[in-house]
């Protein structure tokens, strides 16, 4: 699978064409959109992927230190199951260099686009407001 998600090609059918070539870029636009909505979503809020998302900001406050950990892990989860176009993912914690109780990771994995594997880095970070930010 490369290119824009199902939902975004019946939404925009310019995106639709057959046989239509996929830059990377594009690619990649799409991958960072589709994770800010896994970000953006609280885990077991989808009845129909309970496990899609990551959890909520708000459970996390009473486990830490150990809430970097899971967050990482429900993280890598959510993309390993639900973001086919990335592989070898790895999630890494970034430590904030401000006193705000902003979470941030490092997300490097490999793009499948086609036939080809490109490198990715993205970066994450989730405020106390649940306003994620991925880049």
């Amino acid at each position: 699978m490369a290119g824009h998600t199902l939902l975004t090609r019946i939404r925009r059918p310019e995106f639709a064409v057959a046989r239509r070539s996929i830059s990377d870029t594009e690619t990649r636009e799409s991958v960072v959109a589709h994770l800010r909505s896994m970000c953006s979503t609280r885990r077991g809020s989808m009845i129909t992927c309970p496990d899609f998302g990551v959890v909520d900001v708000s459970e996390l406050i009473h486990s830490f230190p150990d809430a970097i950990a899971l967050m990482a892990r429900t993280m890598r989860h959510s993309i390993l199951t639900y973001e086919p176009r990335l592989t070898n993912v790895v999630i890494r914690h970034v430590v904030s260099e401000t006193s705000d109780l902003t979470l941030r990771f490092e997300i490097t994995a490999q793009l499948t686009s086609g036939d080809h594997k490109t490198p990715v880095k993205f970066e994450t970070s989730i405020d106390p407001a649940r306003k994620v930010n991925v880049r």
